[in-house]
């Protein structure tokens, strides 16, 4: 399978829009523009500063007379708002947001991907771009196609290393699953660490085979019948916590349970349809896009480095037991 990603689109570097920007966040990037342009469209286009922090200890009527300083903790903050982003250590290595986007201009500059979404979370305290490794690849043969992407990430508040990661898009139902359970398709540095591009570029270009290896997954997947009986046993074990009735009670059991019975998002293809595929999206799709959340935001972002990409992870491994 890795000869696929070699030879597709392998002459074209582009910065090009899609029909969908990421997961529902980010920006997509506009035809024909430069990434200075897109990182000011995406909200990328600050940088982040650090000070000390100061505190007053002695305060007259009106104003703070004294203060201490706190020298081996920084506050970063936004440069163009001045809005606080989050208290580090001094020794906090900052990637900067035009650096998450000029990651990915410079590796589509060498030809192999497109560069199509970015963005920022939670007042810019979370960044990513992504860029898409390959045209959509079938399950099948027809309609069931998954899109292989790199997806860059890293935070000013300690909430995320930074990351390079292989992940996938279920083009149907854009549903995205990380591919590689273990290291060999992610490149993830602690912000204790100096992020190095050419490192992270050379650890996912190295993950080809982890791609086919993923397409040989799920394959294998949908060739695995799976009643609706053992679906919900199945759903019982991936929710429980420590009573399968409260599992089986709760919203999220019927709600997965509905998206592999025909709700979800391409539930109906022959792919999908009573298999284990059909399951590890149902779950995908819940998620993604429907488990309960404080805002969209943060559905989303658990989704993709929280405890909803937990979940699904889990459910992947639930399915290879099949």
């Amino acid at each position: 399978m890795a000869h696929m990603i070699d030879t597709v689109s392998r002459s074209t570097a582009s910065y090009a829009s899609t029909k969908r920007e990421w997961h529902g966040l980010g920006q997509l990037m506009p035809m024909g523009a430069t990434v200075e342009e897109w990182q000011e469209q995406a909200g990328m286009d600050y940088r982040i500063q650090r000070s000390v922090i100061r505190y007053a200890t002695q305060r007259d009527l009106t104003d703070a007379t004294e203060f201490q300083t706190i020298t081996d903790k920084h506050v970063l903050f936004r440069s163009d708002t001045g809005a606080a982003l989050g208290v580090v250590s001094d020794g906090y290595c900052v990637v900067q947001p035009a650096d998450v986007l000029n990651f990915f201009r410079d590796w589509a500059a060498k030809g192999g991907l497109t560069i199509e979404s970015a963005g920022v979370l939670f007042g810019g305290k979370r960044y990513f771009a992504t860029a898409k490794l390959s045209d959509a690849v079938s399950i099948d043969g027809g309609a069931d196609k998954v899109v292989p992407y790199a997806l860059l990430s890293t935070s000013a508040d300690g909430s995320l290393a930074t990351e390079c990661r292989w992940t996938t898009v279920r083009t149907v139902c854009n549903n995205t699953l990380t591919m590689a359970r273990g290291t060999k398709a992610a490149y993830k540095v602690s912000h204790r660490s100096v992020f190095d591009a050419d490192d992270a570029r050379g650890v996912v270009e190295a993950a080809h085979e982890e791609f086919g290896a993923f397409m040989s997954t799920a394959r294998a997947l949908a060739q695995i019948r799976m009643d609706s009986e053992r679906a919900e046993d199945l759903t019982a074990k991936l929710l429980m916590k420590t009573n399968e009735e409260i599992a089986r009670a709760s919203a999220g059991f019927g709600r997965i349970m509905s998206l592999f019975n025909g709700a979800g998002l391409g539930a109906n293809y022959e792919t999908s349809h009573d298999t284990a595929w059909g399951w590890l999206n149902a779950v995908t799709e819940y998620a993604d896009h429907h488990v309960r959340a404080r805002t969209e935001e943060n559905r989303k972002a658990s989704a993709l480095w929280g405890t909803g990409e937990a979940l699904k992870t889990k459910a992947l491994e639930l399915a290879l037991t099949q």
